[in-house]
């Protein structure tokens, strides 16, 4: 998918906001975890003046791909194979976009992979700033039914082709966010779609699960719902029910990204702060549920 056509007016915008060069990019992967799944494919477009240059690579894993994820993007073990393994494909990634401001589509996952496998390979971190296009969006678009790169490659009118493969995804990301700084008056305003550097994660990460929220992993494949308790917050030392998206590290130590049922807020739990987790019991679910549809009517 070279035959990317980005307009003279993407061209000015991006060198108007980032002169030091923009890249896009995206991954696919075994799940939504970095503490727990693999990199099995990296894209990146990089532009610079007018200058546009590609980057896309599949990844051989170390373990088997699950079916569920199979199911997205289509990426399977026959296909990854013969390809190089991930301690091969980031450096050069790496090389390619370090430097230059990073973009992708809710980009604390994506970052999140990439820094994970950088700590465990010995990289080096450096200063790159990172912004998500989706936040970006969240921001200043308006008229989307919703934020998933799908709906707003729609809202743009922008050709994906191959939803869920990462050079398609990358070229989705980069017309979504050139789209949205049309709407974009300052950098002050800019600042609303970044959401950290790649050197704020020099320190070195939890890569560990504590053991007593290890068995969570069993629930993220189809963000079953649980109940955590939690150091913190308004409901501080009492259980809460979230559906658990990933587990993440960031700058200031990992999470588990999680939606919270209780507030309807999607929301990151420091792993230091969740004393004990526990299922959500059928009784319990169904009288929430109940509860809900009675609060709806």
């Amino acid at each position: 998918m070279h035959n990317i056509k980005l307009s003279q007016e993407d061209f000015k915008l991006i060198n108007k906001f980032f002169p030091e060069g923009l890249v896009a990019f995206d991954l696919e992967t075994s799940g939504l975890s970095p503490l727990v799944d693999e990199i099995i494919e990296i894209a990146a477009i990089k532009i610079i003046d007018n200058n546009v240059e590609f980057f896309s690579h599949l990844v051989k894993p170390t373990k088997p791909i699950p079916q569920y994820t199979i199911d997205i993007h289509g990426i399977t073990d026959e296909m990854v194979k013969d390809a190089a393994p991930i301690e091969e494909i980031l450096p050069k990634f790496i090389e390619f976009s370090k430097g230059h401001t990073w973009v992708a589509h809710n980009a604390k996952f994506d970052v999140g992979f990439i820094v994970f496998d950088m700590h465990r390979l010995g990289l080096e971190f450096f200063d790159s700033k990172v912004f998500c296009s989706c936040k970006l969006s969240r921001r200043f678009v308006t008229g989307s039914e919703n934020h998933k790169l799908k709906t707003l490659a729609k809202h743009f009118k922008v050709e994906l082709e191959n939803h869920h493969r990462a050079l398609d995804d990358t070229f989705a990301c980069l017309k979504i966010f050139t789209n949205t700084l049309k709407l974009i008056k300052s950098n002050r305003a800019l600042a609303e779609g970044r959401i950290f550097n790649v050197k704020e994660f020099k320190k070195a990460l939890e890569s560990e699960i504590p053991e007593k929220l290890s068995d969570i992993k069993k629930f993220l494949e189809n963000q079953t719902p649980i109940e955590i308790k939690y150091k913190g917050g308004s409901m501080s030392g009492k259980f809460r029910p979230v559906r658990p998206i990933s587990f993440l590290p960031l700058p200031q130590g990992s999470v588990l990204y999680a939606h919270c049922l209780k507030s309807d807020m999607y929301k990151s739990f420091s792993l230091k702060k969740i004393v004990e987790f526990r299922e959500i019991q059928e009784e319990t679910e169904k009288a929430d549920l109940k509860k809900e549809n009675k609060d709806d009517n």
